[in-house]
């Protein structure tokens, strides 16, 4: 167990240096357009790998060191929001809708930082997200939406916010409002 772990963090460190060497691009319009993704991919990569310090790390310093010194702090988290399955299961997010913030939004975000972290952030660039996460599990097929702010700070984009801890992927979670049952649907036709 200890080394599947182990290896599921190395697949997890390789694959987002890839994501990251492939991102890399001229021009500041493709920077954008692939990079504000970049927290997202990663989110869904690391929940998927159980790799905390990446899902961690998809959130602000001040976020992570909030949430990490909470006394109930659990190192092992994500497999409460994405339980271990018998069956082959995996998880993929997808941005369905972005809207570029304002500076009158993006003062607002930083005040509101300032408040929930008492620290100051400089924000650059902000982007409101519609995220659709899929779970496929053997012939069953789950969607949820979820709204979510990402934000650039010193050229690095993260999840705005306190860190997620709850989502749920579990199969029996409300989470998942659109339930697709590939193989029932073919039984009934």
């Amino acid at each position: 167990m200890v080394k599947m772990k182990r290896i599921k963090k190395i697949l997890c460190v390789l694959t987002s240096l890839l994501m990251i060497i492939s991102m890399s691009a001229c021009g500041d319009k493709q920077e954008l357009s692939m990079t504000y993704e970049q927290p997202i991919n990663t989110l869904a990569g690391s929940i998927m790998n159980y790799d905390e310090e990446s899902y961690l790390n998809c959130f602000t310093p001040a976020a992570r060191e909030k949430y990490v010194n909470d006394k109930e702090y659990d190192e092992n988290f994500i497999e409460s929001i994405y339980p271990p399955s018998s069956k082959e299961q995996k998880l993929s997010a997808s941005i369905i809708e972005h809207l570029e913030l304002d500076e009158k939004a993006i003062e607002e975000l930083e005040k509101s930082y300032v408040r929930t972290f008492k620290r100051r952030v400089n924000i650059s660039k902000a982007i409101s997200l519609s995220v659709r996460f899929k779970l496929f599990q053997s012939e069953l097929k789950r969607t949820a939406l979820k709204k979510m702010i990402v934000i650039r700070v010193d050229n690095t984009w993260y999840i705005y916010g306190e860190v997620l801890d709850d989502l749920d992927f579990s199969i029996n979670n409300a989470m998942f409002s659109d339930i697709l049952k590939a193989a029932e649907d073919e039984n009934e036709e």
